[in-house]
C-alpha cells in the first residue's frame, strides 16, 4: 500500500517557506534587508507579471550567500526545534499505523528540499519529493536555480511521483486545492483541516480536524516575513 502526504497544512500548520523564513531572521537580524529586494517582488506577483516559481526563487534570497554547511544546520535545527513539535497529533498517529503495517510512505510537499527531506527521514517516510533548489558552488546565489519539470506544485507532484515510480496510491493526504492532481491518482482521500471549497470537490473524503487553527493570510505572512 502506498499513502502520500501533503506537507504544508496537512503534517503542520502554516507554510514551511515562511516558518523558515522566520528562523533565519531571528537568528540572523540583519538578513531582515531582504524585504528590499522582496517587496517589489510582491508587487510584481500581485500584477501577474512574475510567476510563483519565480517568487519563490526571490524570496530565498533572505538565505543569500549562505555557506551550504550552515545551511544544512540551519535547516536540521528548523526541523528538530519547529517543525516536529508542530506535527498534528492525529497525522503522526495515521503515519505511524503506515509504518507499522510496511506501507510505502512519501511525503510529497513543493516547499524546498532543503528541508523537506530531513523532516521525511526523523519521521520515517521511506521518500521524500520536493522542490529542488539548486546552491552551485559553497554559498547561496541570490535567485537560486529550480529545475524542469519547475516548482513541485499541482501537475508538477503528479510527474515527480510518476519520475520516481509512483502512479498510483491508496491514499492521499492534504489540505490543499492545489493537490487535487494528485488526489487523482489515489483511490482514497484524506482532507486535513480542510476548506469549505475543498469538501465541496471532494465530498466522499475522509475529514480529520486537528481543532488547530490554520495558519495562512497576510498576518501570518507578514509576522514570517519580519521574522517575528
Amino acid at each position: 500500500m502506498t499513502a502520500i502526504f501533503d506537507m504544508d497544512g496537512t503534517l503542520f500548520a502554516g507554510d514551511s517557506q515562511l516558518r523558515f523564513a522566520r528562523w533565519v531572521l531571528r537568528r540572523h537580524g540583519w538578513r531582515r534587508l531582504y524585504l528590499l529586494l522582496v517587496a517589489p517582488g510582491l508587487v510584481l506577483r500581485a500584477l501577474g507579471l512574475l510567476s510563483t516559481q519565480g517568487m519563490k526563487r526571490l524570496f530565498l534570497c533572505y538565505a543569500w550567500g549562505m555557506r551550504r554547511e550552515e545551511l544544512a544546520r540551519e535547516c536540521s535545527a528548523f526541523v528538530q526545534q519547529e517543525l516536529l513539535p508542530a506535527v498534528y497529533a492525529p497525522l503522526r498517529e495515521r503515519l505511524e499505523q503506515h509504518l507499522a503495517a510496511g506501507d510505502e510512505t512519501v511525503l510529497c510537499s513543493a516547499s524546498p528540499a532543503w528541508w523537506v527531506g530531513m523532516l521525511a527521514d526523523r519521521l520515517g517516510f521511506a521518500r521524500a519529493i520536493a522542490t529542488p533548489v539548486q546552491v552551485r558552488g559553497e554559498r547561496v546565489p541570490f535567485f537560486p536555480h529550480i529545475p524542469l519539470p519547475g516548482n513541485n506544485r499541482g501537475r508538477i507532484k503528479v510527474e515527480r511521483l510518476a519520475a520516481s515510480g509512483i502512479t498510483h496510491a491508496q491514499v492521499g493526504y492534504t489540505d490543499s486545492m492545489t493537490d487535487l492532481p494528485m488526489l487523482s491518482i489515489c483511490e482514497r482521500a484524506v482532507l486535513v483541516n480542510p476548506s469549505a471549497r475543498l469538501v465541496r470537490a471532494l465530498p466522499h473524503a475522509e475529514v480529520i480536524c486537528t481543532g488547530h487553527r490554520r495558519e495562512h493570510g497576510l498576518c501570518f505572512m507578514l509576522r514570517c516575513l519580519f521574522g517575528l
